[in-house]
């Protein structure tokens, strides 16, 4: 497969910490509420064989106290040791997040435990709040503060142990949510996860992978959910699996519990914001000018939300979930997902197209319909619309996407859903391609004389996403870039391949394609072998596209290809001399994960090599 050499362009500087320390009365140091349940700490023998990082876990304790009159209050502790000097390194400096827009840090302890005695650290260690803006590199500013912590004088076999609260939470999540992973990859002495639920409404308790048991204690209003875990199994993961896919147990706790009220939470964030305002009527106006029929309005009206406004987030606070109306958007030419979501539905609302968000997760996936019920499973939203009985997705955030609807690369995140009245659970969004994502077309010219130059011209036609990629990367890296990329590739294989006119680019109106044509010339074309020369035709776009898993034993994981991947490649050898013989051929593969055709045929001179393959969505199920 060639190589797309892509150039990432991130700021180090911006990416990890961007401001300066922030004051000391960003936190606070205090013990833990009097709400908060104690656990005695437990020392067992070091499993010292499934230690990863240098550090064993002795204990994960989580407990919330969630009421309508207070604000909620999430508190943890953690305890580890470490077993070398990797662990040291590992341990002796954390990084504690919150928001504080809506929350306040409270640290409750920091301590270590050498031949077991407790050495308090509160006054030794240095303490700095830090703005650390993790999602930079997405262009995404969240306001999340750190209480970034040194711990001095940390041995190896020293136990770190220290706990802090967080209160408060985002105002705009009407309902209270949380889910914890229950068991690792590697050894956990001690789990707790505990829920004091002080509301008249219930809490729905909902587990993936496996069950534990839940203690219920009833209180003066609400109850007390308790979860206690002593040495659970380590559990690892198959390699090569889907980004969706997760072997381990978790629990999840909700207060709500169909997909209809997160429908109806979101709804109201969404309506306040779309509006066909005077400047958005302006630009609808112009679209009706410039494109007499639907078809072509709703692409232009998407090509504007992706190139005249460009990605930028600030999500502080509720700004995390809450879109900016779509006037504001407009003349600050600058937004997030949901920004660019709801100027996307309210230009496509100027030119009478009724459209609606739809709420993804790009991690999960096909997962996300199998979790239990939560508005706080989805990191992105994107628009979708029905136009001639066809369900249409459509993302403002694309960059470099071209062709008409009918030629789009539509987002396929799954599943989604959709921000409607009416709506009670999620949308299918495959949709079958308009296009074979590559399309490979090569010709060698081969002289009489084995010591002539062949001709080699190799056609490129990337459609649907690959396209859009390849696009990208000439804008970021330029043509010539990308050009002695292309050669490099090929002298790989070719020694003497030189070339013989610059490359040229294609880009159709129509299908959105990326077109790329190359000519070279080959030296030494031909091997010897024995008495004889030869060389060898591959269709390297198919031949990269199926590999074998490196994990054999993968204990029901799926297995990750992608998908969908049609591919085609043409090979065509024209000899001058008229005495090369072929035999015909034609074979075809077909079975529940992949569609693979071949045919060759030889005639005036000209030997034609086709390969056809298409994989199958089966094959992101399970393989026993």
């Amino acid at each position: 497969m060639k190589w797309m050499h892509l150039q990432l362009k991130v700021l180090a500087v911006f990416l990890f910490f961007v401001s300066c320390f922030a004051a000391a009365e960003d936190y606070q140091i205090a013990p833990a509420a009097n709400w908060v349940k104690q656990h005695k700490l437990l020392t067992p023998e070091i499993p010292r064989d499934q230690i990863k990082d240098g550090t064993f876990y002795l204990m994960l304790d989580t407990q919330l106290q969630v009421s309508e009159q207070a604000p909620q209050q999430r508190f943890n502790r953690t305890v580890m040791q470490a077993v070398n000097q990797s662990g040291v390194d590992y341990i002796s400096q954390l990084n504690i997040d919150f928001d504080p827009n809506y929350q306040s840090l409270t640290l409750n302890s920091l301590g270590i435990i050498r031949d077991g005695q407790y050495i308090d650290k509160l006054n030794s260690a240095e303490l700095q709040v830090l703005q650390r803006e993790t999602d930079l590199a997405s262009r995404i500013y969240n306001g999340t503060l750190s209480l970034n912590v040194i711990i001095d004088d940390m041995r190896v076999m020293d136990i770190l142990d220290y706990s802090y609260t967080v209160s408060g939470s985002n105002p705009v999540y009407q309902h209270f949510s949380t889910m914890r992973t229950l068991n690792w990859s590697v050894p956990i002495v001690q789990q707790f996860m505990r829920v004091k639920w002080q509301k008249p409404t219930p809490l729905y308790i909902n587990f993936m992978n496996g069950e534990s048991p839940v203690t219920k204690t009833k209180l003066d209003t609400g109850f007390d959910y308790q979860i206690s875990q002593h040495n659970e199994p380590t559990l690892s993961s198959a390699s090569e699996v889907p980004h969706w896919y997760s072997p381990y147990k978790e629990v999840y706790f909700s207060e709500v519990n169909n997909w209809q009220e997160v429908v109806n939470w979101s709804l109201p964030l969404y309506q306040s914001a779309i509006e066909v305002s005077p400047a958005i009527e302006t630009i609808a106006r112009q679209i009706k000018f410039q494109h007499a029929d639907l078809e072509s309005q709703i692409v232009a009206a998407l090509r504007f939300s992706q190139d005249e406004v460009r990605y930028l987030g600030l999500e502080m606070g509720t700004n995390s979930h809450q879109p900016t109306p779509a006037s504001e958007t407009l003349a600050l030419r600058y937004g997030d997902c949901k920004d660019k979501t709801v100027l996307l539905i309210s230009l496509l609302k100027a030119l009478g197209v009724e459209a609606h968000p739809a709420l993804v997760n790009t991690e999960d996936r096909k997962r996300t319909a199998s979790l239990p019920v939560s508005p706080s499973l989805f990191d992105h939203v994107i628009v979708t619309l029905e136009h001639q009985g066809k369900r249409y997705w459509l993302d403002p955030t694309i960059s470099y996407q071209r062709g008409d609807l009918e030629h789009l690369a539509q987002p396929n995140y799954d599943v989604a859903l959709i921000i409607k009245q009416g709506e009670t659970g999620f949308t299918d969004m495959f949709t079958e391609p308009a296009l074979k994502r590559i399309q490979v077309f090569d010709s060698y010219q081969i002289p009489e004389g084995i010591d002539e130059p062949v001709s080699f011209s190799t056609q490129y036609k990337y459609g649907d996403f690959e396209a859009i990629s390849r696009r990208s990367s000439i804008a970021e890296n330029s043509l010539k870039s990308i050009e002695d990329d292309y050669r490099e590739y090929y002298q790989d294989t070719y020694k003497g391949l030189q070339t013989a006119k610059p490359m040229l680019v294609e880009s159709p109106k129509d299908t959105g394609q990326l077109i790329t044509n190359e000519h070279y010339t080959i030296d030494d074309f031909w091997r010897p072998e024995g008495n004889d020369f030869q060389n060898d035709f591959y269709a390297s776009e198919i031949q990269n596209s199926v590999y074998k898993p490196e994990q054999r034993e993968r204990n029901n994981a799926p297995m990750w290809f992608r998908y969908p991947n049609n591919i085609e490649t043409t090979i065509k050898v024209t000899f001058t001399d008229s005495n090369w013989q072929f035999d015909d051929e034609q074979v075809t593969v077909d079975n529940p994960f992949f569609h693979l055709e071949k045919r060759v045929t030889f005639k005036d001179s000209v030997l034609t090599l086709y390969f056809d393959t298409v994989l199958s969505r089966i094959i992101f199920q399970p393989i026993k």
